[in-house]
């Protein structure tokens, strides 16, 4: 009888050809969760270029618009006052707070703030220091700039907090961000619409009433789920805003 191959636990070292079976599997093993491992990987979702420059505060001057939401028009360098183009950066408090309170009485005044900027596929948001109201200059602005009207639209997407979405968080969508998005938007954030555009790529939208108003609390009971919205879709730079009415918000199924 040939007990070459046989083998207990206690020997020093099994015989040859049962170790060379062993390596092979343990090699055949690494391999495939290495392979596993990358394909995980390749599987998720990336993150959008986004980013919030927490504590780097920077100084930026221009004109305050409160309505619908609280912004800054910043002149880009080089414009020709008769044509007006600018920069629109969203305000915000620190937190989970807007920024109306802080700007209100300064709609239409050249002023100076201080702050840190959030930004996210050429939409922009500056939150202000912390304390640091914004110091209006003597001048007003003559020229309020105007939006274009690009009418009627029905749209399907998510509603987001703009703050956590433009940046601060990262993915700032979906059902694991709803709680967080729910305080922020009741907390004076300004909502907004994610929706795709014809070629599937992500477009962000301000979300106000139809005549105007913010929305806030409003579409509380909306956020993070998809619905289709139908309202007035006007552009004012880089900024897109839906004026629509929670009446017209369908849930999709």
């Amino acid at each position: 009888m040939n007990n070459d191959e046989f083998y207990v636990g206690y020997a020093p070292k099994p015989p040859e050809r049962l170790r060379r079976t062993i390596v092979r599997i343990v090699i055949a093993l690494n391999a495939i969760a290495v392979v596993l491992a990358v394909l995980l990987v390749l599987g998720q979702k990336h993150f959008a270029a986004s980013a919030f420059e927490f504590q780097q505060f920077r100084e930026f001057e221009g004109v305050l618009q409160e309505h619908p939401y609280p912004s800054l028009l910043v002149r880009r360098p080089g414009a020709a006052e008769e044509t007006l183009p600018f920069s629109r950066y969203l305000l915000v408090a620190p937190g989970k707070h807007g920024a109306s309170s802080v700007v209100s009485g300064l709609d239409g005044r050249k002023v100076r703030i201080r702050g840190s900027l959030i930004y996210r596929e050429g939409n922009t948001m500056i939150e202000l220091a912390s304390g640091a109201a914004p110091v209006a200059e003597e001048e007003a602005s003559k020229r309020v700039a105007t939006a274009s009207d690009l009418g009627q639209v029905t749209l399907s997407g998510e509603i987001v907090d703009s703050k956590c979405y433009l940046g601060v968080m990262n993915p700032g969508n979906g059902k694991v961000h709803r709680d967080c998005a729910v305080r922020c938007i009741s907390g004076g954030i300004p909502p907004a619409f994610s929706v795709k555009d014809a070629e599937g790529r992500p477009k962000i939208l301000l979300l106000a009433g139809a005549d105007g108003r913010q929305l806030n609390r409003e579409v509380l009971d909306f956020v993070a789920e998809p619905i289709t919205i139908r309202g007035r879709l006007t552009r004012a730079g880089e900024t897109y805003i839906l004026w629509a009415e929670p009446s017209s918000f369908v849930r999709r199924h």
